[in-house]
Order: C-alpha cells, then structure tokens, then sequence
C-alpha cells in the first residue's frame, strides 16, 4: 500500500507494525527506483545506506504515545555489511533513498535537486515503513532495484519500471537469501 493509492501513513505502515506484534526483529525492505545518480544504470541494485523523507508525512503521527525516534544509523550497518558480502556476483551500489509521495514520476528540475540534497535514488515507497519499523526497534535492510533514470529528458513509461525489476528480482532474492542465511 502505498500514499499515491491514497492510503494514509498508517494504513502503509500497517504490515510493518503486524511484523512486529508477531515477533519480527529484522525487516527487509525493498523498492523499485529511479536512477538520480547519473552514474547508476537501469538494473543496478542499490544497498540504502540513508534516506531522505520528501512525502511530507510520517506513520508516527498516528500514534498516541508515539515518542521521538532517532533515525540515525535506521538502515543497519551490520545488515548491510551482510548484503555486501552476500552479493558476490551482483554488482551493489550503495546510496540514499529519496521517498516522495507521487504517484507521478519526478521532473529533471526534481531530480536535480534531489541530486543536490544528496539522493542517489527516488521512489514511493520504503521511507514511512522505515520510520515505522525504527520506531518499534526493528533491524532494517533496504535494497532498491534502479528501474529507469528518474526525470529522463526522453519520459518514463510505467511498463519500464516493471519490466526492469521482473528481470532483476532474482538478484536482489539472491542478495536477501544470503543476509537471511547468515543471521
């Protein structure tokens, strides 16, 4: 579930929080991306070391009790030094995540500015559920799957974005299998 389906930052959060009621500590999120760094290429996996909340909202206003959350560190370093390791044969890069609400893709204007605050990558998703899974002291892992170059002069067309992660979903399971097996 995402915003740009019109589900609130709770209703997206939702599985995040069941995980954690049913004794999760660790959870592996993942993405489909635009490519801000011009030197990432469509099909590139990228390990998310940061991210940046451009949506405008947060799962955490929605809780009563809710306290401040540190999100220093939210993706785990010893998470990702295990996806390095597990991704002998797929090339990983590693950046930080750009979360917007969408559902349109970004401009080349958007996307030069994302550049400028530091993104590697942009999408729709994985942000929210991070605060969400930081606030109830999960363990996360996030990969993005770079799909197409965000704000391409020439346009993106929807059916890129699928076509380029069905046919490198196999990497990124392979990558998730390896962190699996080694904790």
């Amino acid at each position: 579930m995402h915003l740009y389906q019109g589900c609130s930052p709770f209703e997206v959060t939702y599985l995040v929080r069941l995980a954690a009621a049913c004794g999760a500590g660790t959870i592996v999120l993942t993405n489909a991306a635009g490519g801000v760094d011009p030197s990432f290429a469509r099909g590139d996996v990228m390990l998310i070391s940061d991210q940046i909340n451009l949506t405008g909202d947060s799962p955490l206003r929605f809780v009563s009790n809710a306290s401040f959350v540190d999100m220093a560190g939210a993706y785990d370093p010893h998470l990702r030094e295990l996806a390095r390791a597990a991704s002998t044969d797929v090339p990983l890069r590693e950046g930080v995540y750009a979360g917007v609400r969408g559902p349109q893709f970004e401009t080349p204007a958007e996307v030069e500015a994302l550049r400028k605050l530091g993104a590697q990558a942009v999408g729709m998703s994985t942000v929210l559920e991070t605060i969400a899974a930081r606030s109830l002291g999960l363990r996360v892992l996030g990969l993005s799957l770079i799909a197409n170059a965000a704000g391409a002069a020439e346009g993106i067309a929807p059916g890129e974005v699928l076509t380029a992660a069905n046919a490198r979903s196999g990497d990124v399971a392979r990558i998730i299998e390896g962190v699996l097996a080694s904790l």
